[in-house]
């Protein structure tokens, strides 16, 4: 059995679909800031998993999930900021 190929009407339908979806955009200052940010939750969070901190590993894992749902570069940036300075004030 070979493959089968979609109509091209099943692909032109799928491409309009597509276009009507209102896609998030990213931005270099977006990609960037949320590498940064999620890798300082990534390490938090295996530190507070490690020491058995709860504060820690959940602002850790916070810090790793809020880019993927802020899309304005200053906001992620304060956002960002914020949350690495609660790191240092929930150490022990």
């Amino acid at each position: 059995m070979g493959r089968q190929r979609r109509p091209l009407q099943e692909i032109q339908r799928g491409a309009h679909l597509a276009a009507k979806i209102d896609m998030f955009e990213t931005s270099s200052a977006n990609l960037i800031g949320g590498f940064v940010f999620g890798s300082i939750g990534f390490v938090a969070f295996i530190y507070g998993k490690r020491m058995n901190l709860w504060k820690i590993m959940l602002c850790g894992l916070a810090l790793m999930i809020f880019p993927y749902f802020i899309a304005d570069a200053v906001i992620l940036y304060a956002i960002g900021a914020f949350g690495t300075a609660a790191l240092l004030f929930l150490r022990e």
